[in-house]
C-alpha cells in the first residue's frame, strides 16, 4: 500500500517566488508530477528527481484528456510513488481540482490539497486593483467566462454587488458585458482586462462596460486573461505597486539560462522583468571526459564557468573520491565560478582581477611551470585564446565538455523593452536570430568585454552598451540600477 497521498497542488501566479513553502517541500520529495500549462516551468527545478509529465490545456488543444490525467494519477499512486498534480493558480478555483479529488475519493485513494494564489486576486493586485475595498467593494465574485457546455447567460450577475472577476472570458467579453448591462449594471461601470504571464509579460487595458459592448476588445488582448468589473478598477492609477521605486516603469529583458538570480533584485527595484532564456547547456564528449578522468594525474585545473565546474565534477565524482584532488591547484576565472566549487568542499587557488579568459592567461603566466600537467574543461564557444596560451605555458589537455544551444521555440516578444541584458555572446546571437535588432531596446547591458564586442558585431552601437566594473551579475546589477534609474526618473517626471 502506498503511504504517500496524491497531492493536488496550486503553483500560484507570478512565478516560482510565489509558491508556498508547503509546495516547495512536496516538490523536493516528489517522484511523479503531472503539470499544467499556466505555470512557471522553473518551479519544476525544485523537483530534480521526479518524473514529469506535461498535461497542458489550451482552448481546443488538450495534450491529455481529463480521463487520461485521472488514470495517470491513479497509476502513479498504485506504483508507490509520491505523486503531485500541479496546476497554475489554485487547484480548486477553475482548475478542475475538484473533479480530480472526486475521482481519487471514489477509488479510496488518499489525497491532500496544497492551495495556491489564484490569479483573480494576484493579477489585479499587481495592476493596482484591490478586489475588495471597505468603501468601494465589500464583496468579490469569481466567475468562469464560459461554462462546461451550452450558451452562457451572465445577466444574473448584473445585480450582484461588489467586484466581478471573470476567468477565461476574453472570447466572450462582448456578450458578458451586454448581459451585465441587461441585468442592471450601469454601462459606465469600469472594466479592466488584465494579463500577467509567468515569463514576466503583462498587459492592462482599462475601459467601461458600454465601450466593450460597442467595440469589443482590441486585437492585442489575447488569452489567457482576466476581466475585472467594478468601481475598484478606478483605483489602479493611485495604487499601482512600486510606483516610487528606482526602476518603476522600466521593462527589462533577461536572456540568461537561469535568469531568476538577476530577476529578483530587479523586481524589488520596481522593474518589470521579462524572461527570455536564449541558451541552454548540454554535456558533450562524455566518453572522452570519462577516459581523461579514469587515470587522473593532473597538477592543475582551470575553470572559466560554473557550468564547466558542474559538468566536470559530475563526471569526476563517478570515478573518484574528492580526496583524489589533494595537492591539485585550481584556478577560476571569477567569483561565480569560485562559488561553484563550494558544494564540492573546494576553494580556488587564484582568481584574476578582471574576469575574462585573456586576463586569466596573464594571471597564470607567473603561476604555471612548463612541466605542469593542466586540465582545461570548457564550453565549445569559449574564446580560443586561453587554450592556446595555456598550451604554450604547460602540458595542457584542452577539452570541450559542454555546449550551448538556442531555444527551439522562443516565445514571442509582445512588449517594447527599455533594456536587455546579456551574460554571454551565445545569448546575444540567439536573441538577435529570434527577434531581430530592434528587440534589444535602447539600452543594452553586457556582463563583460567579450559579450560587449559580440553585441557590437551584431549592430548595437557601442555607446548604448553598458557593463559592470567586474564581469559578475552583482556588478552588472549595480550598473543597471545606476543607468536605468535615471531613465525611470525622467519618464515618471513627465507623467
Amino acid at each position: 500500500m502506498n503511504k504517500y497521498p496524491v497531492i493536488l497542488a496550486g503553483a500560484g501566479i507570478g512565478g516560482r517566488d510565489n509558491i508556498t513553502l508547503a509546495l516547495y517541500k512536496a516538490l523536493v520529495r516528489a517522484d511523479f508530477i503531472v503539470y499544467d500549462r499556466l505555470m512557471d516551468p522553473a518551479i519544476l527545478d525544485f523537483a530534480p528527481k521526479a518524473e514529469k509529465i506535461y498535461a497542458g490545456k489550451a482552448a481546443s488543444n488538450h495534450t491529455l484528456s481529463q480521463d487520461e490525467i485521472h488514470a495517470l494519477l491513479e497509476k502513479g499512486y498504485n506504483s508507490g510513488k509520491q505523486v503531485i498534480r500541479l496546476k497554475g493558480g489554485d487547484p480548486y478555483v477553475f482548475g478542475r481540482g475538484g473533479e480530480e479529488a472526486l475521482y481519487l475519493s471514489e477509488r479510496n485513494i488518499p489525497f491532500r490539497v496544497i492551495s495556491g494564489i489564484t490569479s483573480g486576486v494576484t493579477v489585479p493586485a499587481m495592476a493596482g486593483i484591490p478586489v475588495t475595498h471597505r468603501h468601494v467593494a465589500q464583496s468579490v465574485s469569481f466567475i468562469t467566462g464560459h461554462g462546461a457546455k451550452g450558451k452562457d447567460d451572465f445577466t444574473v450577475y448584473g445585480k450582484v454587488p461588489g467586484t466581478l472577476v471573470f476567468y477565461m472570458g476574453l472570447k466572450n467579453a462582448a456578450s458578458i458585458v451586454r448581459d451585465l448591462m441587461a441585468g442592471g449594471k450601469n454601462p459606465a461601470t469600469p472594466v479592466a482586462v488584465l494579463k500577467l504571464s509567468d515569463d514576466g509579460e503583462s498587459f492592462s487595458f482599462y475601459t467601461d462596460l458600454e465601450k466593450v459592448a460597442a467595440r469589443g476588445l482590441p486585437p492585442e488582448v489575447t488569452s489567457p486573461g482576466l476581466i475585472v468589473v467594478g468601481e475598484v478598477v478606478d483605483l489602479h492609477e493611485e495604487l499601482t505597486p512600486f510606483n516610487h521605486l528606482p526602476l518603476t516603469g522600466q521593462k527589462i529583458i533577461l536572456t540568461d539560462e537561469h535568469p531568476e538570480a538577476m530577476a529578483e533584485p530587479l523586481r524589488a527595484w520596481g522593474a518589470q522583468v521579462i524572461l527570455r532564456p536564449m541558451i541552454r547547456t548540454e554535456a558533450v564528449n562524455r566518453d572522452v571526459l570519462q577516459k581523461d578522468l579514469a587515470d587522473f594525474s593532473f597538477d592543475t585545473l582551470v575553470f572559466t564557468s560554473k557550468n564547466a565546474v558542474d559538468y566536470f565534477f559530475d563526471a569526476f565524482l563517478k570515478a573518484h573520491d574528492i580526496r583524489k584532488l589533494a595537492g591539485v591547484s585550481i584556478y577560476v576565472v571569477g567569483e561565480k565560478t569560485a562559488k561553484a566549487l563550494a558544494p564540492y568542499g573546494l576553494r580556488a587557488d587564484g582568481i584574476p582581477d578582471i574576469y575574462d579568459g585573456r586576463h586569466m592567461a596573464e594571471f597564470l603566466k607567473t603561476r604555471l611551470k612548463k612541466t605542469d600537467r593542466l586540465y582545461y574543461p570548457h564550453a565549445a564557444a569559449s574564446d580560443p585564446y586561453l587554450g592556446v596560451v595555456l598550451k604554450d605555458m604547460a602540458c595542457t589537455t584542452d577539452r570541450i565538455i559542454y555546449h550551448t544551444v538556442a531555444p527551439s521555440d522562443p516565445k514571442p516578444l509582445t512588449e517594447i523593452s527599455d533594456a536587455s541584458v546579456f551574460l554571454s555572446p551565445s545569448a546575444a546571437k540567439n536573441f538577435y536570430a529570434a527577434y531581430g535588432l530592434s528587440a534589444f531596446g535602447p539600452t543594452v547591458f553586457a556582463i563583460g568585454e567579450t559579450t560587449k564586442q559580440s553585441l557590437v558585431k551584431l549592430g548595437i552601437k557601442e555607446e548604448n552598451i553598458y557593463s559592470g566594473e567586474k564581469a559578475t551579475r552583482e556588478s552588472l546589477l549595480e550598473t543597471i540600477l545606476k543607468e536605468l534609474s535615471q531613465h525611470a526618473h525622467a519618464q515618471n517626471s513627465k507623467q
